[in-house]
């Protein structure tokens, strides 16, 4: 079967990691009694929580997938929405129930998506709080990778780190996790998309190619 090849900053079961980026994380001084809530659009936001007081788990908090808030719930957040697994859908969960108040957006320093110029438009108050930076692996720039592997790519950031020195060749079928990913592939490389917008999601795409590959096998 064709090595599968997961290009993200966690590992996953049952598949080659590549450990593309490096986390550090950010420890910026914040008042959470000023909120209503927070939003959370990554697993490395809920993470960067971790080293605060627990009195953020009071606040309402809207995160952008499924997979976001269930590890937001095990982080100790008890009232939990979730977007659709997009940016773009977090401005409609604000605005599905009208809230009011101040949020607090707990991002990266570098972002893919514009939804918080889109909240405020709608007239949302939304604080920004930097929790993490992440950068290349200098270590995964060694890492083979087999002509006739499959990759997900998890951001675009991952993408990024992995043409620093690597190459997407036409033997390679890629698997991206999301539209904005997807976008950020180079020109002329084809993919196909996870139907939702989750690590799991994108492995089990990602399976189904290398079993389709196999069984249509001359071999």
């Amino acid at each position: 079967m064709r090595p599968i090849y997961l290009i993200s900053k966690t590992p996953y079961p049952g598949v080659i990691h590549v450990p593309i980026l490096t986390i550090r994380f950010l420890t910026p001084k914040i008042d959470f009694s000023r909120y209503e809530g927070i939003v959370l659009t990554s697993k490395q936001g809920v993470e960067a929580l971790r080293n605060y007081s627990v009195e953020w788990a009071k606040l309402s908090c809207i995160c952008v997938s499924e997979p976001t808030a269930e590890y937001a719930r095990t982080a100790g957040a008890k009232n939990v929405e979730t977007g659709s697994g997009y940016g773009v859908s977090i401005p409609d969960v604000l605005s599905s129930h009208k809230r009011s108040g101040r949020w607090l957006y707990l991002r990266p320093e570098k972002v893919a998506s514009s939804w918080v110029d889109e909240a405020r438009r709608r007239g949302f108050s939304i604080d920004e709080a930097v929790v993490y930076q992440t950068s290349c692996n200098p270590d995964a720039a060694t890492q083979p990778i087999e002509d006739d592997g499959i990759l997900i790519f998890t951001s675009p950031s991952s993408i990024e780190c992995f043409l620093q020195n690597h190459t997407i060749r036409l033997t390679h079928a890629v698997v991206a996790i999301g539209t904005t990913t997807q976008k950020a592939l180079p020109e002329g490389v084809e993919s196909s998309l996870s139907e939702e917008t989750s690590v799991a999601s994108a492995v089990e795409l990602a399976r189904q190619i290398a079993s389709e590959d196999e069984n249509s096998s001359p071999f």
